[in-house]
């Protein structure tokens, strides 16, 4: 009799088993952020679907399964998704410890507590980045396809969204979260191009828990589209004009008093002309230069 009990038992036991097993589960679509810091103001999400109407707890525990904070105490949910968010701080609203965390939901009409198998990572550390290589001091952002985007190769503690700053204005933040890279900047902003000019820039690094990192020190580029190193410029009747041109364009454009013409290269070299002050300008793709021209007797 006893052996049969016991067997009558087990079979009763494994029938509510795999009756358990077979059960669908009354929330679906599950999403939950992996990470949170309570000084980013950045909020982890808590996404469900219930598949029916319901009274609803939900709280957030932690690794002893001790409920830190409650995000909804026993609230009538619909059928359908329901979305809460966590700051990573507890009921009294004071940032936690660093740690793992997780959600737990009660239905009341199920008569069942879920504890979500999805972990919320809360980290407070800030990131650190550092500057590895840049492959221009001078760059020419004018679209004709040389030597027109900075790279600013980088690496950091963790991954990270790299963000590159100019004369302390945000230019470029990087989409993707890596722990090296590089931050390409093509010499705009707000679709417009920057002036010629000097710019000091930093790098700096958001994580994934929206913690900002420290910038990296200073480091100083140029914006150069087409120059004239030389203001004045003083040739001979007779002589030649050699002009020093700065640019990475491929052809560029001159003109002087009535004359005008297409050149290449580095040097612009002109008949002197007649006697008399001038003005010489230079141009390409919009952008110009100029300098006076002095031509004695």
């Amino acid at each position: 009799m006893l052996v049969v009990a016991l067997l009558g038992g087990s079979a009763a036991a494994f029938a509510v088993t795999e009756r358990l097993k077979l059960e669908r589960s009354p929330i679906l679509g599950t999403r939950v952020s992996k990470v949170v810091s309570p000084t980013s103001g950045q909020p982890a999400s808590i996404i469900f679907r219930l598949r029916k109407a319901d009274r609803v707890s939900v709280a957030i525990v932690d690794s002893e399964r001790r409920v830190v904070k409650s995000l909804a105490g026993s609230r009538y949910l619909r059928r359908g998704r329901h979305e809460f968010k966590w700051f990573g701080r507890d009921s009294r609203g004071v940032p936690l410890p660093d740690g793992v965390y997780r959600p737990r939901l009660h239905l009341a009409g199920e008569h069942r507590t879920i504890l979500m198998p999805n972990p919320i990572a809360l980290d407070t550390a800030a990131p650190s980045i550092a500057r590895t290589g840049l492959n221009l001091r001078t760059f020419s952002p004018d679209g004709d396809y040389r030597f027109d985007y900075l790279a600013v190769r980088y690496r950091s503690s963790e991954p990270v969204r790299a963000e590159l700053f100019a004369n302390g204005r945000l230019m470029v933040k990087n989409k993707k979260f890596d722990r090296a890279g590089t931050v390409q900047w093509n010499g705009r902003a707000d679709g417009l191009p920057r002036p010629a000019g000097v710019y000091r820039l930093q790098l700096r690094s958001i994580d994934q828990a929206g913690n900002e990192g420290s910038p990296t020190r200073t480091f100083v580029v140029r914006i150069r589209y087409i120059e004239i190193p030389k203001h004045i410029i003083r040739a001979r009747t007779g002589g030649r004009l050699v002009v020093p041109v700065s640019t990475d364009a491929h052809r560029y454009t001159w003109r002087i008093g009535l004359r005008h013409g297409r050149a290449s290269g580095r040097r612009l070299v002109l008949a002197a002309g007649e006697p008399g002050r001038y003005r010489l300008v230079v141009s390409e793709r919009g952008y110009k230069a100029h300098a006076a021209v002095v031509v004695s007797p």
